[in-house]
C-alpha cells in the first residue's frame, strides 16, 4: 500500500512538473516578443525615430494622466534638446498578470549629447505591456 501512494504521489508531482514546464514554454514567445518590443524602443530613441518609437505604444494608451499624445510629445522635446541620444536597457525581469498583460521591469542607461558634452542617466524603471492583435504594445509606465 506504501508503495502504491508512493508511485501515485510521484505521478502526481512529474503530471503537474510537465504542466508548469509547459505554460512557461508558452511565456517563452511572449517574452521574446517583449524584448523585441523593448529592444525596439531603445533603437527607436537612439535614432531619434519617433515614427518607430509611436508604433510601440499602445492606442490610445492613457497611463497616470498621460496620454499617448502627452508621451510622443516628451520624446520629440527630447530629441530635439540633444545632438545624439544612446539607449541601452539591461537586466529585464518580465512577469505575466494573464494572457493578455505583462510587466517588465528594468535598469536603462541614457546617454545624451548636447554641445558636444555627453551626459548620462542610469535608472530601473517598470514598463506595463498589452497584448493586441497586432502584438505586445506599451500600455503604462512611461
Amino acid at each position: 500500500m506504501v508503495s502504491f501512494q508512493t508511485g501515485i504521489i510521484r505521478c502526481c508531482s512529474l503530471v503537474l512538473l510537465a504542466g508548469l514546464l509547459l505554460s512557461g514554454c508558452g511565456n517563452n514567445s511572449d517574452k521574446q516578443a517583449i524584448h523585441a518590443l523593448l529592444d525596439a524602443r531603445d533603437l527607436a530613441v537612439s535614432n531619434h525615430d519617433i515614427g518607430s518609437y509611436t508604433l510601440l505604444l499602445m492606442p490610445n494608451y492613457a497611463y497616470q494622466g498621460q496620454s499617448e499624445f502627452d508621451v510622443i510629445n516628451r520624446m520629440i522635446k527630447l530629441f530635439e534638446q540633444f545632438d545624439a541620444i544612446d539607449m541601452q536597457s539591461s537586466e529585464r525581469v518580465i512577469r505575466f498578470a494573464d494572457d493578455a498583460h505583462a510587466e517588465c521591469e528594468q535598469n536603462y542607461l541614457l546617454r545624451v549629447q548636447a554641445d558636444q558634452q555627453w551626459r548620462q542617466v542610469f535608472q530601473r524603471e517598470r514598463i506595463l505591456l498589452t497584448r493586441t492583435d497586432s502584438g505586445w504594445k506599451i500600455s503604462g509606465g512611461l
